[in-house]
């Protein structure tokens, strides 16, 4: 591992993305400390880990981007701060860098979606929307859909149509093209760049990503009041 990429390009006060073992979803978080090899995640406004029933040992992934890289490492969790304020000790065992070549920011999200050979069909494959940009998007499905839709093996640049609930009165639907798949976890990913989007439909994606952005701008709001009282920038 090379321990020099951490303090390269994180510091305290960063803003990162966490997730547990075994969790489909990834977390906003901030780093309350910094070593070579040892990060300290706060945890002070985040409830998500408590409720997922976070252990020693268990292992944890982190993400750290910005305009030019993307810094993915892995680590255990040796501590779990209870006293105020709330934070996880993570020993860094694995760290990668990768240079962002993304034209448009992607963000992580968590909901639910139905993938069809076309629009017409009743019925479709059941998928988890994993991530989301003003390009493409991404999708977790527990079965191949080449199997499950009725399509041969050569799917790639394959246009299915896709509907995704965005909130319970919304529904975000476009023709798409496979341009990766991936296995994970909990099943395969699919990378998908957008072919045909009504105008409704984008109109719906704009609100959706400013939303999105929005939300990661008040999150750090709310983090720099707790940071200025519980930090160790003071």
């Amino acid at each position: 591992m090379d321990n020099n990429l951490l303090e390269k390009y994180l510091k305290v006060g960063s803003i990162i993305k966490t997730k547990i073992e075994n969790s489909p979803a990834w977390v906003t978080n901030i780093i309350y400390s910094l070593s070579d090899d040892f990060i300290e995640v706060d945890i002070g406004l985040e409830k998500s880990y408590l409720e997922n029933i976070i252990m020693i040992g268990d292992t944890i992934k982190c993400k750290y981007t910005s305009d030019s890289i993307e810094l993915m490492f892995i680590g255990w969790i040796t501590n779990i701060h209870t006293a105020h304020p709330q934070r996880l000790t993570i020993k860094v065992h694995q760290v990668n860098c990768f240079n962002d070549k993304r034209d448009y920011t992607r963000f992580d999200v968590y909901l639910s979606a139905v993938i069809r050979k076309d629009k017409y069909p009743p019925n479709g494959v059941f998928a988890i929307l994993t991530n989301i940009s003003k390009a493409g998007a991404a999708f977790l499905v527990r079965e191949n859909i080449e199997k499950s839709i009725g399509v041969d093996d050569n799917f790639i640049n394959s246009t299915f149509n896709f509907e995704v609930n965005l909130s319970f009165e919304r529904i975000f639907t476009f023709d798409g093209s496979i341009v990766r798949v991936e296995p994970r976890e909990k099943g395969m990913e699919y990378g998908v760049k957008y072919d045909y989007i009504d105008p409704h439909g984008i109109l719906l994606l704009e609100q959706f990503l400013t939303e999105l952005a929005n939300e990661d701008k008040e999150f750090y709001n709310k983090r720099s009041g707790f940071w200025s009282k519980n930090s160790k920038m003071k």
